[in-house]
């Protein structure tokens, strides 16, 4: 296997198991933790929106660690990071050692997730896109594996705390294998074997006084400000509608294996298909899911949602990473993608909001029907962006 395949396998794997055991897990055991540990959904949603500000706020450090110690050392900070994180929640029995574990994963995540992985990739391959889709779809997948994961390991060990001690085990042995694997050593760009994505004629100053990368950093963070929020809540919504648990986080499987398969779907329809116009699609069909969402309560309305809320999701990271990357090119694209990231820790107060919504009126509908409003504003702002000038500034 060449050296791109394993690092693209590599940083998958590592993309995997963090979407499985952070945000597409922490909704589905916060129930078992909430009512052992006797907290208000509004103090347990909190603790969600830390994971998201963390992530966020921290978006930019890979970038400047990248730079400064390359990315095998990232990448084991991360797994460190991953590991403390794990830790505290395992041994949790208030809500300061929860915070401070959501903190951490959040800060384990940046240093683990997109910002090196699509940086490695930008710099292995001629047309990073369907390396992208793939990775992305992998990662994706997590988000299936991880509440079935739980399940499997609360079925066994009848204790919600195992499943803190076995991430910590899975993300900390793969981030640590990532780091001695991964090619860093080829770039294309810097070998001149590469002209073809975007013009590297952009600084990164230049992209961000452009309304284009405002607009992709809008998109970025909406849809993002929509999954979390889902995956958050959404397994107590539908309980609140009379649907089981188990149904529940079926469906929030089915949703996340659907947003995998949007991911894979985007790397092979941009060759034919423009991103901008992946894009527009993907934000309707996020709105389209939040519809389904707030009046689900049979299986036709949920796999709405679930459609909705995958192809959309999947989808709108996609594209608006194709789309940063077409636009302004390879050289400023690291710390690009890093500032995307921390402008959109704005969505990370969703499950917060969300939670403070619902022990105030007793529905999450209400929060559903803002956000709906704001995916439509960004919808209309893509519809009308244009490709930025190439500028030498």
């Amino acid at each position: 296997m060449s050296r791109p395949w394993i690092t693209l396998a590599a940083v998958s794997v590592v993309y995997f198991l963090i979407t499985a055991t952070t945000f597409s897990s922490l909704g589905v055991v916060l129930p078992a933790m909430i009512s052992e540990l006797h907290w208000s959904w509004g103090g347990a949603g909190t603790g969600f929106s830390l994971l998201g500000v963390a992530a966020g706020v921290t978006a930019t450090l890979p970038a400047t660690m990248i730079r400064r110690f390359g990315v095998r050392a990232t990448l084991v900070a991360g797994s460190l990071a991953m590991g403390a994180a794990f830790a505290c929640l395992a041994l949790t029995h208030g809500l300061p050692l929860y915070f401070l574990g959501c903190v951490l994963m959040g800060l384990g995540f940046a240093l683990l997730a997109t910002v090196p992985g699509t940086y490695l990739l930008t710099r292995l391959y001629t047309n990073p896109s369907f390396a992208f889709g793939l990775y992305f779809t992998v990662g994706g997948l997590g988000g299936v594996a991880g509440p079935i994961l739980y399940l499997w390991v609360a079925a066994i060990s009848q204790d919600w705390r195992a499943y803190w001690l076995v991430s910590l085990l899975l993300v900390m042995l793969a981030g640590l294998v990532s780091a001695a694997l991964v090619d860093v050593k080829t770039d294309l760009h810097r070998d001149g074997a590469d002209k073809s994505a975007g013009s590297d004629d952009w600084t990164v100053k230049a992209a961000l006084r452009t309304r284009q990368f405002a607009i992709l950093a809008a998109a970025y963070s909406i849809f993002l400000f929509v999954g979390i929020t889902v995956n958050a809540v959404s397994v107590a919504h539908l309980m609140n509608h009379g649907v089981t648990a188990a149904v529940a986080g079926g469906m929030m499987s089915a949703e996340a294996l659907i947003n995998a398969g949007a991911r894979l779907a985007g790397g092979v329809l941009v060759r034919w298909i423009g991103a901008k116009i992946l894009l527009l699609l993907s934000l309707a069909m996020l709105i389209i899911g939040l519809l389904a969402l707030s009046a689900a309560h049979d299986v036709p309305l949920m796999l709405v949602y679930a459609v909705g809320i995958g192809v959309g999701y999947g989808l709108t990271f996609f594209a608006s990473t194709i789309l940063l990357l077409d636009y302004f090119g390879r050289a400023p694209n690291l710390e690009l993608f890093a500032i995307v990231n921390l402008i959109s820790v704005v969505g990370s107060g969703g499950p917060a909001f969300a939670g403070f919504v619902a022990d105030h009126t007793g529905s999450f509908v209400p929060a559903f029907t803002i956000l709906e409003g704001l995916v439509l504003l960004v919808l209309i702002a893509v519809a009308v962006m244009r490709p930025p000038r190439r500028s030498l500034a």
